[in-house]
């Protein structure tokens, strides 16, 4: 999606040079391989005023209110007053009347926005950034560092300024304009099990999807493209689409990974092609071997458009080639597959946060005991995300899939597309996730019932066994890229981030190409024979796993990156913010 700033101040009106500056944020927004962005929209009323850099199409405004996203819901629903209808679909929403400014989150957070508050002005958006170039400063939150380390994210709640907060899935702020009080209002995640044949569960389930596919009647496909993998999430979207509303001629699928990929029976990029062949509509695949671009290019790129959010490097390597591509194309969005219907089998706590991507540094052997030798914050999982009293096991691992996972990682993931074009996820509406929680575990994990009905449909395409991208290890693990983490690591601006011995505690894991193949052995054999359950419970119990030091030396690679880039951002802006501030004080005396 389009990056937004909705900003409401408490006691001067915005003007002209508010204008000025939010033109200015948008276009430090812009990826730098775009030689010619989408127009971004500015306005500014009063003692409101927000900014959508890069409209993609997917806009609605009504007044000064604003919806960036996509609705589900069958009819036409009045969605610009605070506190009336809280739509079903993927978006981030901002609405005001004479009393009242409210900023709503979808129901799992698949757009995530960040907001700032203080006794003088409010800020909410779907970029960090885009906040702390507005408000001209930067205060690091170092409570993001062991997050960055053990998970390769901010964490459940962070952000990297600690004035800023995320608002929490399925909840709405509401700022009170006379008050200046700001509340917020979120609706629980519950699992909770309806006796149902299996069957109607099942056909449950597939009315809910081909309710959210319904939808798609309003899309121009000549704008939209569906990712298509050689698995079940997106091959269901496909599918559905044929079903529910026919599969239109101008429907294209896309494919991306390794130039050699497509070619390999089996492998997600193969079995993709020979889908959309079976269907009958178009397919292009993109390679995202390593740009031949500076390798640093290709890093600084993907940091700027995650924000450095997540740590997934492995399928940007092309330095974002194939965003540049469909966006200079005219696309204006993507159809994903991001789905919540239930995770794999699990045995303990510690199986069900390394699971969803939560691991604590306590987890982990080679980080258990970085936080007291470094002095890094405590980390907790908050309150929230632990397992309630009287909360089935496996409930709590897929609601944490659904509060932590999609929100955290499958969000930042969405991010960097939608630094050059718009993203929906049919398979995470309301009513499809609504059906899910309703669910037995069986029919939920490893998600059961989507396969059921997906393998029953046709045509039966033989599903992909390998993945199309490089492993991530591969890549970190190349010279060039270790030369350019040692380098960062061993700066003095690392030093003076971590403090003296932190860059060569971890410049001592990494090592450089691919492990040597290990001679089959009895430990091995034994390996290979046990059911995955007992090895995770034995992972669990006796041998914890390390983080691979090449991976965590990317990953602080990011956060002195990223340190550095919001320094800059802040600075940047700093003038223009001051300018404005004396400009506002002036028009209110």
């Amino acid at each position: 999606m389009s990056k937004v700033l909705y900003a409401c101040s408490r006691n001067s009106c915005f003007n002209a040079s508010t204008k000025e500056k939010l033109y200015d944020v948008c276009n430090h927004l812009v990826p730098d391989n775009i030689a010619v962005p989408k127009p971004h929209v500015v306005r500014v009323e009063d003692d409101l005023a927000y900014a959508v850099c890069m409209d993609s199409g997917a806009l609605q405004e009504s007044g000064v209110s604003l919806l960036l996203g996509f609705l589900y819901e069958k009819n036409k629903v009045s969605w610009d007053k605070p506190r009336t209808c809280y739509p079903d679909g993927n978006y981030a929403l901002f609405r005001v009347d004479e009393l009242e400014l409210e900023v709503v989150s979808d129901c799992v957070g698949t757009r995530t926005v960040w907001y700032y508050h203080d006794e003088e002005i409010f800020v909410a958006s779907t970029s960090q950034r885009a906040i702390i170039m507005f408000l001209g400063t930067f205060e690091f939150d170092e409570r993001v560092i062991p997050w960055m380390l053990s998970t390769g994210s901010l964490g459940p709640q962070l952000s990297w300024d600690k004035r800023i907060k995320r608002l929490p899935v399925d909840s709405y702020l509401s700022l009170d304009k006379k008050s200046w009080l700001a509340s917020i209002t979120q609706t629980p995640i519950n699992f909770s099990v309806v006796d149902r044949k299996m069957a109607d569960h099942e056909k449950l389930l597939a009315d809910s999807i081909g309710q959210a596919v319904e939808s798609f009647k309003k899309i121009d496909f000549e704008r939209w493209v569906l990712p298509l993998s050689g698995g079940y999430d997106s091959r269901g979207i496909l599918l559905f689409i044929k079903n529910t509303i026919g599969a239109p001629d101008n429907l294209k699928a896309i494919t991306w990974g390794l130039e050699k990929s497509q070619y390999e029976k089996g492998n997600d990029a193969y079995v993709a092609k020979e889908l959309a062949r079976s269907v009958g509509i178009q397919h292009k695949y993109y390679h995202t071997d390593v740009s031949p671009e500076p390798l640093e290019v290709v890093f600084d790129r993907f940091l700027f458009c995650s924000e450095g959010r997540v740590d997934h490097i492995a399928g940007y390597m092309d330095g974002m080639d194939i965003w540049k591509k469909l966006h200079d194309e005219g696309v204006h969005g993507v159809i994903r597959g991001d789905e919540g219907f239930g995770e794999y089998p699990v045995s303990s706590e510690l199986n069900v946060r390394n699971l969803v991507g939560c691991g604590l540094c306590s987890d982990y052997k080679n980080l258990s005991q970085i936080a007291d030798e470094f002095g890094f914050p405590p980390q907790e999982m908050p309150v929230e995300l632990l397992q309630k009293e009287g909360e089935a096991f496996y409930a709590w691992r897929d609601r944490l899939h659904q509060e932590y996972r999609i929100p955290t990682v499958l969000a930042a993931l969405s991010d960097i597309k939608c630094s050059y074009l718009e993203q929906i996820n049919p398979l995470l509406s309301r009513s499809v996730l609504d059906a899910v929680r309703s669910f037995p575990d069986d029919l939920r994990t490893d998600k059961y019932l989507l396969k059921n009905i997906v393998e029953s449909m046709e045509p039966r395409v033989p599903f992909a066994v390998k993945v199309a991208n490089a492993s991530p290890k591969d890549i970190l693990r190349d010279k060039g890229c270790v030369d350019l983490m040692k380098s960062e690591i061993n700066s003095n601006y690392s030093a003076g981030l971590f403090g003296a011995g932190f860059a060569n505690r971890i410049i001592s894991e990494i090592k450089v190409g691919n492990d040597k193949p290990r001679r089959w052995d009895v430990k091995g054999l034994v390996s290979s024979l046990l059911p995955t359950s007992i090895k995770s419970r034995l992972r669990n119990t006796v041998a914890r796993r390390s983080v691979d030091g090449n991976v965590l030396a990317f990953r602080v690679f990011m956060i002195i990156k990223m340190h550095k880039m919001l320094v800059s951002d802040s600075s940047r802006m700093s003038n223009l913010q001051h300018r404005a501030i004396d400009e506002a004080r002036t028009a209110s005396s």
